[in-house]
């Protein structure tokens, strides 16, 4: 894990300075993922992961090492770079089981870190493969309260911009109801994106993701909530 400064946290960039998903520690103490806000974060907005793209149909190809390093989908027309720092599984077909970290792409096809090249070549005619993107996030959803959330942004991210975003330590959040009492616990699920609601206490880890401890009780809905975040 990398050390980084406070100022590092306060601050959002149009390119990216590191890997995304990266995590790093202040010297407080608290843990912070390097993320790429796929759409406007607000401060204390929950991040959850993109939607993941699964494609059908892809073939592979081997560098001037030997190593297979290239993931090709004919036409696919991708952005290029969406998916750099993701990661891709075969998912079925020839070659299934097999995950990979994404180098680049461009619109047609993935290069792979060379870590990660795979040890058996992909047929065109039946692998299939899933791309994830854990550390490009969106805000979370309205309604669920499993959402794989990743971090919480402590600054306000414009879209298409990079940063850190809290995973543990003492934060805020966006919490649509009141948050009480101290020591609750909360997850997502309000009716707005982004932001939290109280954990229940029937619910455990298989219903509802919990994303921390309340420390200072909010007075009223949609408001800051000083939390300590643990995902």
């Amino acid at each position: 894990m990398i050390k980084i400064n406070f100022q590092s946290v306060f601050q959002t960039t149009t390119a990216p300075a590191i890997a995304l998903g990266t995590l790093a520690e202040t010297p407080d103490g608290r843990i912070w993922q390097y993320v790429y806000a796929v759409s406007a974060l607000d401060r204390g907005s929950v991040g959850v992961p993109t939607a993941v793209t699964a494609v059908d149909l892809v073939s592979s190809a081997a560098d001037s090492l030997g190593r297979i390093v290239y993931i090709t989908k004919a036409s696919a027309g991708w952005t290029p770079g969406a998916f750099i720092d993701s990661w891709v599984v075969v998912d079925d077909g020839t070659g299934v089981g097999q995950t990979a970290q994404i180098y680049a792409n461009t619109a047609d096809t993935l290069q792979l870190y060379p870590a990660y090249a795979l040890t058996t070549a992909l047929a065109v005619a039946d692998s299939d493969i899933t791309i994830s993107s854990p550390a490009r996030l969106v805000k979370s959803a309205v309604t669920s309260k499993k959402q794989n959330a990743q971090a919480v942004a402590q600054i306000a991210f414009a879209a298409g911009t990079y940063g850190y975003a809290l995973r543990k330590g003492v934060g805020t959040v966006r919490a649509g109801v009141s948050l009480t009492p101290v020591g609750s616990s909360f997850s997502t699920g309000d009716d707005t994106t982004g932001q939290v609601i109280l954990g229940v206490a029937t619910e455990g880890p298989f219903a509802a993701q919990t994303l921390g401890m309340v420390l200072v009780v909010n007075a009223a809905a949609d408001q800051l909530v000083l939390v300590d975040i643990s995902i």
